[in-house]
């Protein structure tokens, strides 16, 4: 099947949202950010069509480009008449294919670990997994918070936040996890984030007002991140949940952790995602550009 691509503009939004209110059942993010990622410089919008006059919209795709030689991909959709029919894999050598032309030295994109068509795309096209982050939930009615001594726990800022987690093991790379995405660490501007940490961990408070990320917590939800030792992680976590939040208007939490984390967060309550049969994590896919 051959494609047409060609760099998509404001005038396209309405065949953008076409496609996007069948992904997810619905709950895309893509309405949320399409008008900002156009807008943006050092990004690359692009539309796929089945015609050489390219006006029937049936995929798109995003790379955004980052100042130390990473092309990020997000946001690849095939309208849902046009699925499994390989335009998928189209869509990613096509934002490859601008990366390598743009210099970039690597490609990267997030998945979730039960996105079995993105994984089977990352195979494909030859990315590797480079790290994941373990993602928990629980409703704040059914928190288990241990009461412990928070003396040493402190506020900080962005800034140094980034200066401690260049002392943390974050895993291969300078790669930070935001929730349901990946940040290169000099990147990670988000003024809207609460940071706290206890010396031996670190953690990151997000809720609906941040822009750090295309997704985003919904209004009733928080999102939590938590780098560093495993027990000082979770003096963290109780110490945020009973102070920094307001219970009256959050509903839900959501954890992302490493994997040494689980065990000890599911004593305060977490578990699997109540929308998944099995363990889910955001995994993160890096291929090397020639």
């Amino acid at each position: 099947m051959k494609l047409f691509f060609r760099d998509l503009t404001e005038k396209d939004i309405p065949a953008i949202l076409d496609i996007s209110k069948d992904i997810w059942e619905g709950d895309d993010y893509i309405p949320d950010v399409i008008k900002r990622w156009l807008n943006e410089d050092d990004k690359l919008v692009y539309g796929a069509f089945l015609e050489e006059e390219m006006k029937e919209l049936i995929g798109f795709g995003r790379v955004k480009m980052f100042s130390n030689g990473v092309a990020w991909l997000e946001g690849g959709r095939v309208k849902i008449t046009h699925q499994k029919q390989g335009i998928g894999r189209d869509l990613m050598k096509y934002a490859i294919d601008y990366a390598i032309q743009a210099g970039a030295k690597v490609a990267q994109y997030d998945t979730s670990s039960r996105n079995f068509g993105s994984k089977s795309l990352a195979k494909f096209h030859g990315f590797k997994e480079k790290k994941r982050m373990e993602v928990l939930e629980c409703k704040m009615r059914e928190l288990k918070l241990s009461k412990s001594d928070f003396s040493q726990i402190r506020k900080i800022t962005n800034e140094e936040a980034k200066r401690i987690y260049k002392k943390m093991d974050i895993g291969p790379g300078d790669e930070l996890n935001i929730g349901w995405s990946y940040i290169p660490l000099l990147n990670l501007e988000d003024k809207n984030s609460l940071w706290f940490t206890n010396s031996e961990a670190i953690l990151q408070k997000i809720d609906i007002k941040s822009h750090a990320q295309p997704e985003k917590p919904r209004e009733n939800e928080v999102w939590i991140i938590v780098y560093g030792d495993p027990l000082a992680a979770c003096k963290l976590i109780s110490y945020t949940l009973s102070f920094e939040i307001d219970k009256d208007e959050i509903d839900l939490v959501e954890l992302y952790c490493k994997a040494e984390v689980v065990k000890y967060v599911k004593e305060l309550g977490f578990k699997d995602p109540s929308w998944e049969d099995e363990p889910v994590a955001v995994v993160l896919y890096e291929k090397e550009l020639n």
